[in-house]
């Protein structure tokens, strides 16, 4: 809702809690959304069959379920379409600012997109109905739609614009999602969505809030330096070629790393607990892809690692399943790729179009990580995940070069609220994962990758910390 004041909104929306355990008509659904299937019932014939000329003098009200949660029902027009709109009240916290100073005010809000509420669109030319969507998660990017098709209907799943499911046939008429509570649209579609990409795992989230918070809490001790780790010993060294690396007395009481030396780092911090030690170097660099010698990637191998940071993340993932499970697990034993493709299609200013998924040896499209990490936050809730990332850039003879050099750890997570959360450590430092994305998205190419290994995290989680004294020359 726009507010006619200048304000900075602060917070999102805050729902009293309460339960009704009907079945079929509960006014809460599973995810603690309010549901106005009984405000629903009450107003259907007038606002669902009405004509846009009859609702256009049709004033908006407010009803309330049997639990006494208001729902303000009204009409709203667009372009080429007309909107039914039954939206829950909630409340918004905002920055008032006015005569020089600055006030918090609690606004009334009922929102189109927060959860519960409940969209019919239709026609403008013609008054029929095109869809109805259900916004029954904390985060309005997801979603459940159902459109008509001939006497049954279609059930879309949308994540961040993404089809999870699309134009699945249901055998139910259109017309039942009129009344139907969200229970209800479950129960009828439990075989033919999939629910488990979108019901975050209340409790399977500590351990990576563990890390996430430790993490955080040394960021002050870390120090970007280029082609820099610390072997098995925790000695400072090169990458490249092993050997010790020299310190320079600004940076001796920090721990300095490269990309890549820090997500090494952060797993260093997992295997420690449990083998005594950090992790080797030289398997970390094994090569994990074969490339044709000559074709223009072979051609830039014979100089340069350019898949440096696939082979690093790969290795560095199957290394922490060995001491894991206290044996040695090479990667292409491992299975520690993520290679799923959860989306069907993908809207887009052009239309829906189909999904690009996991491409092998490349990985994941940068911009397409949020909803993917939604569904492996829902499906792998105890697991976070190393990035290689892949960049296209220009080589010193002219032609486009694809190099993996940089890595990343990212952990996804549903925080206390049952909102969708990311946070990813790139260089030792924490960015959202919308900065990380738009970072790589507006490139010049756009052809920017990452391919993601998973690692499962613990609360056992103890990373190197920098020495106490001073090291000597």
């Amino acid at each position: 809702m726009e507010l006619k004041i200048f304000v900075k909104k602060t917070a999102s929306f805050f729902f009293a809690c309460a339960v009704c355990a009907a079945p079929f008509f509960a006014d809460w659904n599973s995810l603690n959304i309010p549901d106005s299937a009984e405000v629903r019932r009450q107003i259907s014939r007038e606002w669902f069959e009405g004509s846009l000329d009859y609702l256009r003098g049709v004033n908006s009200e407010i009803r309330s379920n049997q639990i006494g949660v208001q729902f303000q029902v009204r009409l709203e027009e667009q372009q080429d379409v007309f909107l039914t709109i039954v939206a829950p009240k909630s409340q918004m916290k905002v920055d008032v600012y006015e005569g020089g100073g600055m006030r918090t005010s609690v606004e009334d809000s009922f929102n189109m997109e927060s959860p519960g509420s409940w969209l019919l669109v239709r026609s403008k030319k013609t008054g029929e109905p095109l869809s109805i969507r259900y916004y029954f998660a904390k985060d309005s990017g997801v979603y459940v739609q159902f459109r008509p098709y001939k006497n049954s209907s279609h059930a879309d799943l949308i994540i961040f614009e993404n089809f999870a499911a699309r134009a699945v046939p249901l055998g139910v008429p259109f017309e039942k999602f009129y009344t139907a509570s969200f229970a209800e649209i479950q129960a009828l579609t439990k075989n033919n969505l999939p629910w488990n990409y979108v019901e975050p795992r209340a409790g399977y989230y500590d351990d990576t809030m563990v890390m996430i918070q430790t993490i955080r809490q040394n960021e002050k001790n870390l120090v970007y330096a280029d082609d820099a780790a610390y072997n098995e010993e925790g000695k400072p060294v090169s990458i490249k070629n092993g050997l010790p690396r020299y310190i320079p007395e600004s940076m001796r009481d920090k721990i300095s790393l490269s990309s890549a030396g820090f997500v090494k780092w952060i797993c260093d911090g997992l295997v420690e607990p449990l083998s005594g030690s950090y992790l080797k170097m030289k398997p970390l660099i094994q090569k994990t892809v074969q490339v044709n010698p000559t074709g223009s990637q072979g051609v830039l191998e014979s100089n340069y690692n350019a898949n440096f940071s696939l082979d690093w993340t790969r290795n560095l993932a199957a290394a922490v399943l060995s001491v894991n499970f206290r044996k040695t697990i090479l990667y292409p034993d491992s299975g520690v790729d993520v290679c799923v493709e959860p989306f069907a299609a993908r809207w887009t200013e052009n239309g829906v179009q189909s999904a690009v998924g996991y491409i092998k040896n490349t990985g994941y499209k940068i911009q397409y990580l949020k909803p993917l990490l939604y569904v492996l936050a829902t499906t792998n809730p105890q697991y976070f995940y190393l990035a290689a990332i892949r960049q296209t850039g220009v080589g010193s003879g002219g032609p486009e070069v694809k190099v993996f050099n940089d890595a990343a750890a990212i952990f996804p997570y549903f925080d206390s609220e049952g909102k969708f959360k990311a946070s990813v450590f790139y260089d030792g430092v924490e960015y959202s994962l919308q900065q990380f994305c738009d970072s790589f998205a507006n490139q010049r190419t756009n052809d920017s990758f990452a391919h993601l290994t998973r690692v499962k995290a613990s609360s056992k989680f103890y990373p190197q910390e920098p020495p106490k004294e001073k090291n000597d020359d």
